[in-house]
């Protein structure tokens, strides 16, 4: 065993200039690598899908917190849900307002506020974004102020959180990676099918 370890030659360390030699070539080769990448058609029509659902995700908040597409209704029934605080004249805040429209659809209003119960018909308008035509706000007749629909919920956290990972990964340049391009796209086109679905 001991004459085993005598003939086995002692490993060199490689010098400072090496070093940093080998550090060179190997950001060339991973410079050249992302240079070629960046020519195919495939990291080209990926990112622009990425961008174009961050343009998505940014336009329907946008049309959540500002102006959107409004469309009046008129409604069949109002179905008041209240909540537990009340005010000081001992009347109740009302948490949500479920409308059935003539048109059958139901609309509910997340209200969280302490209103005066709208009549059984009355007219409602309800704002859309522009490019999906998903529902997000809408006001009541006599009551002042725009209120959430229930059914946009889930519409916006994905917005907001699809928003944040995008821009992150567009920050730390991981769509220069063909992987995590691909993973980002995936979970792009997910989330936009899932707008779509809801």
């Amino acid at each position: 065993m001991a004459y085993e370890n005598q003939n086995k030659q002692r490993r060199i360390p490689f010098t400072a200039e090496e070093v940093e030699q080998l550090r060179t070539i190997k950001k060339m080769r991973e410079y050249r690598k992302l240079a070629a990448f960046k020519k195919t058609a495939e990291y080209k029509v990926l990112n622009f899908f990425v961008i174009t659902c961050c343009f998505i995700y940014l336009e329907l908040l946008f049309c959540y917190f500002g102006p959107c597409h409004y469309q009046a209704h008129y409604s069949y029934q109002v179905i008041p849900k209240y909540g537990y605080s009340y005010a000081k004249d001992f009347e109740p805040i009302v948490s949500e307002l479920k409308v059935i429209g003539v048109n059958g659809k139901e609309y509910e209003f997340i209200i969280n506020d302490f209103i005066n119960i709208p009549q059984q018909r009355m007219r409602f308008v309800v704002g859309k974004d522009f490019l999906l035509q998903k529902e997000l706000k809408g006001s009541v007749e006599n009551v002042i102020g725009t209120y959430r629909l229930f059914s946009a919920s889930p519409v916006l956290l994905l917005c907001v959180l699809m928003g944040f990972i995008s821009f992150g990964c567009f920050m730390l340049n991981m769509n220069e990676n063909k992987n995590s391009l691909h993973a980002l796209s995936i979970v792009n086109a997910l989330t936009l099918l899932g707008i779509l679905l809801l």
